[in-house]
Parts: C-alpha cells; sequence; structure tokens
C-alpha cells in the first residue's frame, strides 16, 4: 500500500520507488540482522531536496516518523555544521533510531583524510556497529539493527556535469537502456570507496526520474556520434572515427540549447562538418592508405590518420 501510495504522489520516479522500497522490506518485516548497521546509499543523479521530499513521504506511509532523524544540509550560514550535528546526534542517542536520512556522508568522504572526525566516520563505515565522532568523553552510540539512507551528491547539482559524466560512462559502455544504466552506473569516486569497503555494491540506488533528459540526451549523442562518423567517412573517403574529447566538445557547445533530438542532428552536421573540410589534404600524398582517420579536440582540432604500422597526424 505505502507502495501504490508513494507512486501516485511521485509518478515520474517509479522505478526508485521499487528499488528503493524492495531494500526496505527486511525492516519492514522485521528480519533485518542486528549484528551491524545497514545503508542504502542514493546515487544522486536527482536533485537533493526532491530525494528528501520523497524519502519523507516514505517515512510518513510507514508511519516511521517518531521513529526516525533528518540529519540533512542546512543552508543557511547560522545553521550548525555537518559535523556539530553528527556530534550532538550522538550526545542526544545512546541507540540509533530505526531510521536515519542524511546527506551527510558525502562531506566526509572527500574530507576523510584530513580531520579526526572523517577517520571515525569511515571506521564507522567498515566495522558496522558504533558512531564514535564526539569531542567528549561518551559512549558511542550503537548502530546495530538500525537503516541509515543516505544521499550521495556526486554531481556538485549541475545539470551539465550530470550529462557530461553520464556520456563519458556510456561512451565506453555502449549502452541506450535506461533500467541496465541505472544499475550498471557508479560515479568514479564511488568504485574508490567500494574498494576500500566503506560502500557495497548492492546498497547503491541510482536516484533519478524513470526518463531523465540528461540520460537520454548522452544515449542521443551516442547515436549522433554514429552518423557524424558515417557522414565523415563518405566525404573523407577513410574510415573516420570521433573521440570522446571532440563529442565531448560538441556537448558543451549545445547543452544550453535545449535541442530536440532532430535539432540536435542538424547541430552536429553543421558543426562538424566544416571541420571535416579542413582534413589536411597533406595527407593524400602519404602512400599507405590509412585504416581510419580519427578526429579529436585538444585545444584544437586534430587528425590523426591510422595505420597498422604508423601513426601519421
Amino acid at each position: 500500500m505505502a507502495r501504490k501510495a508513494l507512486k501516485k504522489l511521485h509518478p515520474s520516479w517509479l522505478l526508485f520507488i521499487d528499488e528503493v522500497m524492495d531494500l526496505l522490506q527486511p525492516f519492514w518485516l522485521g528480519i533485518q540482522s542486528r549484528e551491524e548497521v545497514h545503508f542504502i546509499h542514493l546515487i544522486g543523479y536527482g536533485k537533493r531536496q526532491k530525494a528528501r521530499e520523497i524519502l519523507t513521504d516514505l517515512l510518513e506511509l510507514l508511519d516511521w516518523q517518531s521513529e526516525s532523524i533528518i540529519l540533512w544540509e542546512n543552508w543557511d550560514n547560522n545553521a550548525p555544521s555537518s559535523k556539530a550535528q553528527v556530534q550532538a546526534f550522538q550526545e542526544s542517542y545512546l541507540v540509533f533510531p530505526k531510521v536515519v536520512l542524511t546527506d551527510f556522508f558525502h562531506d566526509f568522504f572527500l574530507e576523510s583524510n584530513l580531520c579526526r572526525e572523517g577517520q571515525r566516520v569511515q571506521k564507522f563505515l567498515r566495522e558496522r556497529k558504533k558512531l564514535d565522532i564526539s569531542q567528549l568523553e561518551i559512549s558511542p552510540s550503537d548502530a546495530r539493527g538500525s537503516l541509515i539512507i543516505s544521499f550521495l551528491d556526486c554531481f556538485g547539482d549541475c545539470d551539465f556535469v550530470r550529462t557530461r559524466l553520464m556520456f563519458q560512462f556510456l561512451w565506453s559502455q555502449q549502452e541506450s537502456h535506461l533500467d541496465r544504466i541505472r544499475k550498471s552506473y557508479v560515479p568514479v569516486e564511488l568504485q574508490g570507496l567500494m574498494e576500500q569497503d566503506y560502500l557495497r555494491k548492492e546498497e547503491l540506488v541510482f536516484f533519478s526520474k524513470d526518463e531523465p533528459i540528461h540520460i537520454l540526451l548522452a544515449i542521443e549523442l551516442q547515436r549522433v556520434t554514429q552518423a557524424l562518423e558515417e557522414m565523415g567517412s563518405k566525404m573523407l573517403g577513410t574510415q573516420v572515427k570521433l573521440t570522446l574529447n571532440a563529442m565531448d566538445y560538441f556537448l558543451a557547445y549545445i547543452f544550453y540549447k535545449r535541442l530536440s533530438n532532430v535539432q540536435l542532428q542538424r547541430a552536429a552536421i553543421d558543426f562538424f562538418l566544416p571541420v571535416f573540410r579542413q582534413h589536411p589534404r597533406t595527407t593524400q600524398k602519404v602512400p599507405i592508405q590509412p585504416n581510419f582517420i580519427q578526429l579529436d579536440f585538444r585545444g584544437g582540432w586534430k587528425f590523426t590518420a591510422i595505420t597498422h604500422q604508423s601513426i601519421i597526424q
């Protein structure tokens, strides 16, 4: 019932709701392990405040408000810092509430090698038993059996960064199915944290709308790249390959124009056609036919003729 009600409240977030509700089921049934604290980490592709809105609605629907606490960034300059709030939390709770909602962990990850508190949070994430961050001589807070739902802001609340990082990921994966992208995409910084055993893959949930416009743009750019390579190959008489840098430069050029797919394809042709026409004619004097020509952008356009034997720039 809570799942259906939450979907009615947020109809554009159905995939996320299903994923997070599946992870919540052991807590609803009361069968979660009592030997360690449990985590659900949201990969914050969607907006931070939207995550708080959906999660707050979720707590209300499950009637968990009285058993929960929210530790969330406050943009008021006079508000306590995240460190101060976590210290006050430990001093107030000898035992964790059933659920903690927070967006503080990412700040601790960024500073983990610089401060005492960050090192203690690292220990908590690895051992998953007790939180001891307070500067007072008090007992650590027992977190075992509780759930922490955390929002990890990996994109700096910037739409261009969201699109660019996703396009870089899809460049190597060549994936166009949204559901598979959601399940496979992990930001590079989180991959490092997983290797250090701070995070576990099964705890990560991709937080975004079902059809986020920035991922759809990244997917469409894959199709545009293929069309451009075909156009360049016909013009130059040799197979043409575009680099990620070349398409990344084009993405920066068109991103804020908010183009439809048809307009995007037209803009790509208009953008790259003059570049293909600049192809150095001196390469035609090379006796060996290149296997393909690579078009790159590094402070300027760069053509590279590549054969099995050599690279001719």
